[in-house]
Order: C-alpha cells, then structure tokens, then sequence
C-alpha cells in the first residue's frame, strides 16, 4: 500500500513540474514575439531611411516608430509616413 502512494506522489509532482513548465515559457513566447516584430519594424525603417535619404525624408528609429512598423506592417510605415509629411 505504501509503494502506491509513492508513485501517486512522484506522478503528481511530475504533472505539477510539466503543467509550470509549459505556463512558464507562455508568456516568454510572447515576449519574444513583440521583440521580433519590433526588430523586424526597426530593420523596416532603416531600408525605408536608406531610400528615403535621396528624397530628405527619414523617420527617426524609435521604440514606438519601431513597433507601429513592425506590428502593423506596410500600412504602419505608410501612417508613419503621413504623420511626418502633414502633422512634422
């Protein structure tokens, strides 16, 4: 009888130590995403500055220009482009 509860115990702590193992790297992956499409949007302002400069027009590369690219994509960097063309 003794020898159930032992290996009743080890298999619950197992599940325990699987199920916070998976809710831990869940919001990790998260994380990881948003710093990806930031990157990503920042690597996109700097083709479009590198183009841009032969016309003088740059968006300055900036954690929320950055995010609004690469969250948003094209239509992101297109908004960005009219903010700074009628508002700046």
């Amino acid at each position: 009888m003794g020898a159930w509860i032992w290996l009743v115990v080890g298999l619950g702590l197992v599940m325990i130590t699987v199920l916070i193992g998976q809710s831990a790297w869940r919001p990790l992956r998260w994380v990881g995403y948003g710093l990806f499409k930031i990157a990503l949007g920042a690597i996109l302002l700097f083709v479009f500055n590198s183009f841009g400069t032969y016309y003088d027009f740059t968006i300055p590369i900036n954690p929320v220009t950055a995010a609004m690219s690469g969250f948003l994509g094209l239509p992101g960097l297109v908004s960005l482009t009219i903010i700074k063309a009628f508002l700046v």
